[in-house]
């Protein structure tokens, strides 16, 4: 062997990993390819192994060295497609779904490019030209009920990221919305508080307000039955123009708390006659409570249940990669839907009362 060729390092494989925590190359494969039970101690070594030798997997080898793939079906490429609507105004932000998305697609050996609708005169030409890049498998960051994807979604494995879109019935992964209102009700009632009120945006996305709204329901029903009768269900829009039937509420039910699934009722509360004369400034947490069922980066303070939306994109990409290394596309006959389970964050916006 040559200096050249002995200065080349050999490739980090399975073997190399396996030796290095001393497991099997099989429990190694399981780990990395995400199949199969692995405990979770030895999950974190097989992971922290690949991580210090520079693991990186070749998706295109995966899938052709498994010989799964239907009749028909082309080589996978090694990139994935993220479709998402035109910022509004234009934004250089990224969202934590697209962070957590590329964040996993790079560990597992994928590339991720973006794909903007306003960029396209139609989604037709947009799948059009994803499907010629030789793209499988695409990610749709969620948005409103009514936009008609006119994909061709037999050429892909195709995820939508965030609430589930009607007209579009694949697969999705999305917040555990029931579970994070419970969460929010929960942590009210274990602080004291008696009269919980729960205000909901109007996101016009049925996979958001429908599970909200259903959760409400059930929540107030039970509280009834330990607390007495409670504020009834506020619905506003996301903007100030709702301020006035907000203040109404809030004089009419008496809450001492808002658990609420948008950080706009918090302005409106401490501003108080700044957005509507009825509506008196209030203290928060002193004179009533709040809690956001939405990550809010801009209130630290603010005591709220995370939606982890970051780990919306990487279950999201480790859902993509299962399947197409197994050669699977196409519309599903039955959509798979994951849902990720939120966390309570304490703030200072609740009190012990």
């Amino acid at each position: 062997m040559n200096a050249e060729n002995a200065s080349v390092p050999s490739p980090v494989n399975y073997r190399r990993i396996a030796e290095a925590c001393g497991v099997g190359k099989t429990t190694v494969g399981r780990v990395l390819q995400g199949t199969g039970y692995v405990a979770e101690k030895t999950r974190e070594k097989v992971l922290q192994a690949a991580k210090k030798l520079g693991y990186r997997p070749d998706p295109a080898l995966g899938a052709l060295t498994r010989r799964r793939w239907p009749l028909g079906a082309k080589p996978q490429t090694a990139t994935l497609a993220w479709i998402h609507q035109p910022l509004l105004p234009p934004s250089h932000q990224l969202a934590p779904e697209f962070v957590g998305a590329r964040q996993r697609a790079a560990e597992l050996g994928y590339q991720l490019d973006e794909f903007s609708l306003g960029d396209y005169p139609t989604t037709a030409a947009l799948g059009h030209v994803i499907y010629h890049r030789g793209i499988r498998g695409v990610l749709i960051q969620a948005f409103r009920d009514g936009i008609n994807l006119e994909l061709d979604w037999e050429h892909f494995f195709t995820i939508f990221v965030g609430p589930e879109n009607d007209l579009a019935r694949v697969h999705n992964v999305q917040a555990d919305f029931r579970s994070a209102l419970h969460q929010g009700v929960q942590a009210c009632c274990s602080r004291g508080y008696q009269r919980i009120g729960i205000a909901l945006m109007n996101y016009r996305a049925s996979g958001t307000d429908v599970p909200f709204h259903a959760q409400a329901l059930f929540e107030i029903d039970r509280l009834g039955q330990t607390l007495g009768a409670q504020p009834a269900i506020h619905h506003y829009e996301p903007s100030d123009d709702s301020v006035r039937d907000f203040a109404t509420w809030v004089r009419r039910e008496r809450p001492d708390v808002v658990i609420s699934t948008n950080v706009q009722p918090y302005y409106w509360l401490t501003g108080g006659d700044y957005f509507d004369r009825r509506l008196r400034a209030r203290r928060i947490p002193e004179e009533i409570g709040f809690l956001c069922l939405r990550d809010i980066t801009e209130l630290p303070d603010c005591s709220q249940v995370s939606l982890r939306p970051v780990e919306q994109g990487r279950q999201a990409v480790d859902l993509a990669h299962q399947q197409l290394q197994h050669g699977i596309v196409g519309r599903p006959e039955i959509p798979l839907r994951l849902l990720v389970p939120p966390v309570l964050i304490p703030g200072a916006t609740l009190r012990q009362r």
